[in-house]
């Protein structure tokens, strides 16, 4: 395992601070290092394996699509292509509703803010301070100062203001804005929540200023909140809303999902991807959203979500920020501690820009008998010594 790590360290640009093993395969909720050690995995790989890990009916179909047309550029038909756009048409948009295919959640983000420039002739974007929207040029733009602090030459046409903020919202719409991008849940913020209220209201507010409502629901999408997307879970209807993360499964993909009215004014030559809505993708997205409906995932993840917060009443837990299985544990005290005892006990979880959370984003198959076996090991760990206050 050692001379994996070596080789990747020698090989590959450092990104984010690793967990100190090599992953060689997963199941469902489970992976297994080189060494064969098990680890219950409620982190996701990012919120990716929505279900579960190597499912097989993801494996299944990309193996199939694979033996019949690899691949083709977005200049054919393709049925596999319309079949993914009508499924994540029907899941989480409405009646009438287009997709475009790319293959990130930073390329949904760059494009969802590209059609509202395209439709409203307008520039500006406005962002909620402390979001995540991806690394590539315009998204880190629209991301948290963290992010994008000392990259000179970005963000010119961003307008940053307060995360549920709707005064604030309304004065920076008036500057020629195209659009309010947001995450309904800041996930890497630490779960951070809007409120019904403040989504609806930016609703109201986008219309009265002409400008678009785009949510990232790269996160937050394809039933991670016990709702098929945040759209549902808090009743507001934005114009965009991008998704990615869970979408095909781990095969990379991302997708921006526009209402009948914007999708209508979307023209030949403003969008292109050489590689989005490609067969593999395809089938992917569709095998998941088949299997998401089929499991009942959704109704899971709010059932999940419900045993924990029931459940995980310790008096070092402040307070548990987000929805279905988009989870912050707030804890009264810095979480690097707690997180590194529960991967000596094999559990997987993850942390956040608010250095008290813990953040669980399992696969939507998770079950009561793996949270519980999260909660008996923070209940060991919080009666250690090893993590006091």
């Amino acid at each position: 395992m050692k001379e994996s790590m070596a080789l990747e360290d020698a090989s590959v640009l450092p990104t984010y601070e690793k967990f100190p093993f090599v992953l060689d395969r997963g199941e469902g909720c489970w992976v297994w290092d080189e060494d064969g050690n098990k680890y219950l995995d409620l982190y996701g790989g990012h919120a990716v394996a929505a279900i579960g890990h190597s499912p097989v009916e993801v494996t299944a179909a990309i193996t199939k699509q694979s033996a019949k047309l690899l691949f083709y550029s977005n200049l054919v038909y393709l049925k596999v292509r319309a079949e993914a756009a009508k499924a994540l048409v029907d899941f989480c948009g409405e009646k009438g509703s287009q997709v475009f295919f790319c293959n990130s959640g930073a390329e949904a983000n760059e494009n969802a803010m590209r059609i509202a420039r395209c439709v409203t002739n307008k520039k500006n974007v406005v962002c909620a301070e402390g979001g995540f929207h991806g690394r590539t040029a315009g998204a880190i733009a629209a991301t948290g100062y963290k992010y994008r602090k000392g990259m000179s030459g970005l963000g010119a046409d961003m307008i940053h203001v307060p995360f549920g903020d709707l005064a604030a919202a309304e004065q920076a719409l008036q500057n020629d804005a195209a659009a309010f991008l947001l995450e309904p849940i800041q996930s890497v913020q630490g779960a951070t929540t809007a409120s019904s209220e403040y989504l609806q209201g930016l609703e109201a507010l986008c219309k009265k200023s002409g400008a678009l409502l785009i949510f990232d629901e790269v996160q937050t999408g394809l039933g991670r909140v016990g709702a098929p997307s945040a759209r549902h879970a808090f009743g507001a209807r934005p114009h965009l809303q991008t998704f990615a993360k869970a979408l095909a499964s781990g095969v990379p993909a991302g997708a921006v999902l526009a209402t009948p009215e914007v999708s209508a004014l979307v023209k030949p030559g403003a969008l292109g991807s050489t590689f989005g809505g490609g067969p593999l993708a395809s089938v992917a997205i569709s095998a998941t959203i088949k299997a998401i409906i089929d499991k009942k995932l959704t109704e899971n993840a709010a059932e999940m979500e419900d045993l924990i917060r029931s459940t995980f009443k310790f008096p070092q837990i402040a307070e548990i920020r987000g929805r279905g299985l988009l989870l912050g544990l707030v804890l009264d005290r810095p979480s690097k501690a707690v997180r590194d005892a529960l991967l000596a006990k094999k559990i997987l979880v993850g942390g956040a820009d608010d250095k008290n959370v813990i953040r669980l984003l399992p696969p939507l198959t998770v079950g009561p008998a793996e949270i519980g076996l999260l909660r008996a090991a923070l209940e060991e760990i919080f009666a250690s010594e090893a993590v006091a206050a």
